[in-house]
C-alpha cells in the first residue's frame, strides 16, 4: 500500500495540477509547456470541520483519499475526509473513447459547523491499481456534472460547470493531448477577453460555454453599467485548443448603439382616448 500511495504521489506532481511552489522533474521534462502552478483557491470547509479555518488547497487535496478507492467508492460515500457534514449528492463516471484511462467524480453537499453550505467536486483518473486525484474543488454555490466536451482525436476537454453564488461562472476546463493535463478557467477566459475589448467595456457574468462546439456568449458591460444591468451589447468567443494550450482564438464584440430617443408613455392618457 505505501508503494501505491508514493506511485499516485508521484502522478499527481507530473500533471501539475495541484498547487506547487518548488521545481520538480517532473515540470523540468514540460518546461516548454503552459503549466499553471494551481487552480483558483477556495478553501470553504477544512478538514477540521470549520469554515475557513485556516487550512489550504494542499490540506484539502491531502484530506481527499482516492488513492485505494474503487469505481463504486464514489457513490457510496464521502471522499473528502472531514468533520464536517457530508454526504454525496451525485456520481459519476467519464468514459474515454481516445486512449486514457476513465475519469470518476462525485459530487459532495459540505455542511460546516459555523458556516454555509459548500458544494464540492471530486475528480480522479482511475488506473488498474489506483486513482490520480485530478483535483478537489469547493464552490459556494453548485458544481454541475463533468461533461465530455472534445474526445475521439487525440485530444479531450473536460468541462466542469460551475457557479459561485453572486460572483458568477467558476467553471473549470481540462485539457490534454495524451501526454499529462493542462487546465483553463472562466476567471482566466474573461480576464483574456476583457483586455481584447475596447476601453471601458469588460465581459459580464455568467458566459455561456459551449467546449463541443469551441464557442461562448456572453453580454459586455460599460464602466458605468448599474450593478444589475449590462448595456454594452454580446460577445461572440471562439476557442482554439493546440497540444498543450485552450485560447480564445477570436472575439466579436457586437456593441449595444444607443440612439437617443425618448418616449413616455402614461396609462391615463390611454384611458382618456379610448373615453
Amino acid at each position: 500500500m505505501k508503494q501505491t500511495g508514493s506511485r499516485a504521489r508521484a502522478a499527481l506532481a507530473s500533471i501539475a495540477l495541484l498547487a506547487m511552489t518548488s521545481t520538480s522533474s517532473a515540470l523540468a521534462q514540460t518546461a516548454d509547456r503552459e503549466v499553471p502552478d494551481e487552480y483558483p483557491e477556495y478553501e470553504f470547509v477544512c478538514p477540521d470541520g470549520g469554515y475557513q479555518s485556516g487550512c489550504d488547497a494542499a490540506d484539502i487535496a491531502d484530506a481527499t483519499d482516492v488513492e485505494s478507492a474503487r469505481p463504486s467508492d464514489f457513490g457510496e460515500g464521502c471522499l473528502y475526509r472531514t468533520e464536517a457534514d457530508c454526504s454525496v449528492i451525485a456520481n459519476g463516471r467519464v468514459a474515454r473513447f481516445s486512449d486514457g484511462p476513465d475519469l470518476y467524480w462525485q459530487l459532495l453537499s459540505l455542511q460546516p459547523n459555523d458556516g454555509p453550505h459548500v458544494e464540492m467536486l471530486v475528480l480522479a483518473e482511475m488506473h488498474d491499481a489506483f486513482a490520480y486525484l485530478l483535483f478537489a474543488k469547493q464552490v459556494e454555490g453548485y458544481f454541475d456534472p463533468p461533461v465530455a466536451a472534445r474526445d475521439g482525436d487525440g485530444r479531450f476537454i473536460l468541462h466542469v460547470p460551475a457557479r459561485n453564488r453572486g460572483l458568477g461562472n467558476e467553471d473549470l476546463v481540462l485539457f490534454t493531448s495524451g501526454e499529462g493535463w493542462n487546465w483553463t478557467s472562466a476567471l482566466q477566459i474573461m480576464s483574456e477577453v476583457d483586455r481584447l475589448l475596447p476601453d471601458g467595456f469588460a465581459i459580464a457574468s455568467p458566459v455561456a460555454f459551449d467546449f463541443r462546439e469551441g464557442s461562448a456568449f456572453a453580454l459586455v458591460r460599460r464602466d458605468d453599467d448599474a450593478g444589475c444591468c449590462a448595456t454594452g451589447g454580446t460577445v461572440l468567443l471562439d476557442f482554439e485548443q493546440s497540444d498543450h494550450s485552450l485560447s480564445v482564438a477570436h472575439v466579436r464584440f457586437i456593441e449595444t448603439m444607443p440612439v437617443g430617443r425618448e418616449h413616455d408613455a402614461y396609462p391615463r392618457d390611454h384611458q382618456k382616448s379610448d373615453e
